[in-house]
């Protein structure tokens, strides 16, 4: 994948999207960016999970017919799953990592979540975080990828939270 970025905005200091110095997440501080970029870190590639609340129950008919009823009772999750490597020696992917995944998860104004991604040449999964959604991280996981023991790969999950536009 092309260039991307996952960070964090936060209330103190006031680096929300409303603020004109933070607007781009490009120009966050430093410890609140994980950038991936050719070719130490890599983002290889993304995906979206989307659930609906469906709940359906049998009805019993004793002339044989069969039905189901469907209860529509809207969404029950939307997650987005990165994964990618990290070069073994360079930066600080692992450690941002290890970082970011302890970091407050909702705040005053961000409370479905204080997470966003941009990706370049993906703009469909970029979501910055504001007041009326969000994303936080559920989990991770990181571990060698490759022969040699020369780059660490991993997986972020992030769940999304607020309203689906």
């Amino acid at each position: 994948m092309a260039n991307a970025i996952l960070y964090y905005r936060t209330d103190t200091p006031d680096t929300k999207t409303t603020n004109p110095t933070y607007a781009d997440p490009q120009d966050l501080p430093s410890a609140q960016i994980m950038e991936f970029v050719f070719p130490d870190d890599i983002m290889e590639g993304v995906n979206e999970s989307y659930q609906n609340n469906i709940k359906t129950s049998p009805v019993p008919n004793q002339d044989g017919v069969r039905k189901i009823n469907v209860q529509e009772n809207g969404l029950s999750s939307n997650q987005i799953t990165i994964r990618g490597v990290f070069k073994k020696n360079a930066g600080v992917g692992i450690q941002r990592l290890k970082d970011m995944r302890k970091v407050k998860q909702v705040d005053t104004y961000h409370q479905y979540g204080v997470f966003g991604i941009k990706i370049d040449n993906a703009p469909q999964f970029n979501l910055d975080p504001t007041n009326e959604r969000g994303l936080h991280i559920i989990n991770t996981s990181v571990g060698y990828a490759g022969n040699n023991i020369t780059r660490y790969d991993f997986t972020i999950t992030l769940g999304f939270g607020g309203v689906i536009q």
